[in-house]
């Protein structure tokens, strides 16, 4: 082989030596590129996100969350109440306060991923997922921990027969990651041809403590109740109680109640002789329940009892049970029944005793805020 042959062979290897080497570094960058880690997206300014188990993202902001149900406005499907067991992923827009187990809160952005839950807050935490007691919406300012309704019904007419009829619903609820306070009021007034035939206002306050997901203190609730027609001027009740939670799931809610109370009540007309107010000890007790029927319809039940003295009436009660179809995002209509009962009445000062039962039907178009 003469020498130029050998200057060929050369140049051939050293050609081929090159590209092997060139080769091997681009598979060696490619596999040190592959395992690079990579950071995930930076948590959201605007919204909060919200992947299903299904891999469907939604768009919204988070309202409130209890262990097994989370309250999420859609931006497009509306209000959801969804199971935590169909949530993948949550990554919070806004500052959130987040309860868990042994009573600790943290605050700040939320991100639950992979079975954990990291709070970005001043102090980053982290725990499990199971940890989750429930989840307030908002920094922690007043104003992102109340909601409320109002519900109007009205008649009114003129002519040969001048009526008015006129029903209010109103409820206001203040809710944190600790505890509950709700306020309702309920009144209803009513006059034909200058005869009035109706005029009962009822408001109550509670607040609830939640010692664990389904135990809750009520340390303290209270009500006012005015029916001149159930010979009632005045009727003050102020007790405590012990709840439990016996469902909670996305759709249906039931808890029930029960404690010791004193009601004191000052009657609107009584005969010569009698007193006109009585005080008395008394067990109160009663159950809520709220489920979604449909996506637009929910159903809703509200009933308490008290066990008195013979004296002050020995048993009564006040039960509302109500549908409520959605018309849009902040309008309802409402259907509710009420029914009121007093056991044995006081007898007014011509020696009448009102009837125990009243029943009212009470249409009227809410709104939500």
């Amino acid at each position: 082989m003469d020498r130029h042959a050998l200057h060929r062979l050369a140049a051939r290897c050293r050609s081929a030596l090159l590209a092997t080497a060139l080769l091997l570094a681009s598979a060696l960058a490619g596999a040190v590129q592959h395992t690079e880690w990579t950071p995930p997206p930076p948590m959201p300014d605007k919204y909060d996100w919200v992947q299903l188990t299904s891999g469907e993202w939604l768009k919204g902001e988070i309202k409130v969350m209890y262990q097994d149900s989370l309250e999420f406005d859609s931006d497009k499907l509306k209000l959801l109440k969804l199971d935590m067991a169909d949530v993948k992923t949550i990554r919070s827009g806004q500052v959130v306060s987040v309860r868990i187990n042994g009573g600790q809160v943290a605050t700040g952005k939320m991100l639950l991923e992979d079975g954990q839950v990291k709070v970005l807050g001043q102090t980053p935490q982290s725990f499990p997922r199971e940890a989750i007691l429930s989840v307030a919406a908002g920094v922690p300012k007043e104003q992102n921990y109340w909601s409320a309704s109002v519900s109007v019904g009205g008649n009114l007419s003129s002519g040969n027969n001048k009526r008015t009829d006129v029903s209010v619903i109103a409820t206001a609820e203040r809710r944190t990651v600790e505890s509950r306070v709700g306020l309702a009021y309920l009144g209803n007034y009513s006059v034909a041809n200058g005869v009035q035939s109706a005029n009962n206002h009822r408001a109550s306050a509670v607040w609830d403590w939640f010692v664990s997901d389904k135990l809750f203190l009520r340390p303290v609730f209270g009500e006012y109740y005015s029916d001149p027609f159930q010979n009632i001027a005045d009727q003050i009740t102020v007790g405590t109680a012990l709840g439990y939670e016996l469902i909670r799931t996305p759709k249906t809610t039931w808890s029930v109640f029960a404690g010791p109370a004193y009601q004191y009540t000052r009657y609107d007309d009584v005969p010569a002789g009698d007193p006109t107010s009585r005080s008395t000890p008394a067990l109160s007790a009663g159950t809520n329940f709220e489920t979604e029927i449909t996506s637009k319809v929910d159903f809703s039940y509200n009933y308490r009892f008290q066990l008195t003295s013979q004296a002050a009436g020995r048993y009564n009660h006040h039960m509302i049970g109500a549908f409520s179809f959605d018309l849009t995002d902040s309008l309802d209509l409402n259907l509710s029944l009420v029914w009121d009962r007093i056991a044995d009445p006081a007898t007014t000062a011509d020696g009448s005793i009102p009837r125990p039962n009243d029943y009212q039907l009470i249409f009227g178009i809410g709104y939500q805020f």
